[in-house]
């Protein structure tokens, strides 16, 4: 959708946005928000430098209000192997001019009021991170498009692509043929089948995530950062009176999973049950919410719900034109970071859809290629 408003920025008449469902009834509903700079490789730093200066200022790109809450990022470590990860890519952070600084116990129980310290030997916080809310991104995106004359289409399901000659011309769906000179598949965990279609394998594959909520009140809690334990991989975050709390996945004998082990033997779509939250993650995130926040000491969960990271096997994005079959272009597998870099991302991809290569960033270490020559580029960050 933001790259459909930003075609509309650039001029373009002739947009077509297809949904197979309704807007925003994908991952985009479920999404934690997170918008941070706290990664370990340079690209990703950047990405997110040039997404927060749109998040910043999201009204007055697209007319539409949404609420890019800057009350920081705190990740939090029990180890000294934590606190080394933590440590080790503060000199990037520097080098980039990133707000990012080491913190202790106390200042730790001052950002995060009834936080257990004692066992925690420290953390990092990120005070220019925060958190938004996806589907009023969404919102806005989807009706400044409109206005700049891009057609959306929901319930229309795109079956494959349509190729001659080695080239995407355009995509064939339940509803008819479209035909287009450029072809953007920014369809997360249902790539790679798609793909498929035109002769294009992607590695890119569904790797179910969790959330849940209590409704509080948790009248001290309402403007802390998005918290982090670095060794569990429990988050959580502010949502009006409420606390949202994401998890790892637990493994059959109840050990923590933070991301895949390894790609699956083939790339297939979300299975039709992937919304559901397996049962042993309410215990688990009541036991780990006790064991670090006083307030959380009695947890009521009232809303719970699953959807999908779209992995890649070094779990960065695959963005950009797909060498060897013109007309085709990908922007997905962004592997829990989406939502963050959406301003960004689509920027690029309009640049590399419109101009030929992007030049706001260089994002060649993004393309597919990569993982056609075996190049690895980038270290593996899933959280």
């Amino acid at each position: 959708m933001a790259t459909a408003f930003f075609l509309g920025e650039r001029g373009e008449t002739d947009v077509v946005l297809v949904e197979q469902s309704w807007l925003g009834s994908g991952t985009t509903k479920g999404g934690l928000g997170g918008i941070r700079h706290q990664f370990v490789d340079e690209l990703d730093v950047r990405l997110s430098q040039v997404a927060t200066e749109f998040w910043r200022d999201f009204e007055s790109f697209t007319s539409s209000a949404h609420d890019f809450e800057q009350n920081g990022y705190l990740f939090v470590a029990e180890t000294a192997d934590g606190m080394a990860a933590l440590r080790a890519p503060m000199p990037l952070y520097e080098r980039l001019g990133v707000e990012v600084e080491m913190v202790g116990p106390q200042r730790i129980a001052r950002l995060v009021p009834g936080i257990r310290t004692d066992d925690l030997k420290g953390g990092r916080f990120g005070a220019r991170d925060g958190y938004g809310v996806p589907v009023d991104a969404l919102a806005g995106f989807a009706a400044a498009a409109a206005l700049e004359g891009v057609r959306l289409v929901e319930h229309v399901r795109v079956d494959a692509l349509i190729t001659e000659n080695g080239r995407v011309i355009g995509a064939r769906t339940n509803d008819g043929e479209i035909r287009a000179d450029r072809v953007l598949l920014a369809t997360g965990a249902w790539t790679a089948p798609l793909a498929a279609t035109a002769g294009v394998r992607v590695p890119i594959w569904p790797y179910r995530r969790s959330i849940m909520e209590a409704a509080g009140p948790f009248p001290k809690l309402a403007s802390i950062p998005l918290v982090i334990e670095w060794e569990s991989g429990l988050h959580f975050r502010p949502k009006g009176a409420a606390q949202r709390f994401a998890m790892p996945n637990l493994t059959a004998d109840g050990a923590i999973e933070k991301g895949p082990a390894a790609p699956p033997p083939s790339f297939d779509a979300p299975a039709l049950d992937s919304a559901d939250v397996p049962p042993q993650f309410e215990s688990w995130v009541k036991a780990r919410g006790a064991r670090r926040m006083e307030p959380f000491a009695h947890l009521k969960i009232t809303d719970r719900w699953s959807c999908n990271y779209e992995m890649t096997p070094d779990e960065h994005p695959i963005v950009g034109a797909v060498p060897g079959t013109p007309g085709l272009y990908i922007a997905a597998g962004f592997s829990g970071h989406g939502f963050m870099h959406t301003p960004a991302t689509a920027q690029l991809i309009v640049e590399e859809l419109l101009d030929g290569k992007a030049t706001t960033l260089d994002i060649a270490d993004l393309s597919i290629e990569r993982f056609r020559t075996g190049r690895r580029p980038f270290t593996t960050t899933v959280l």
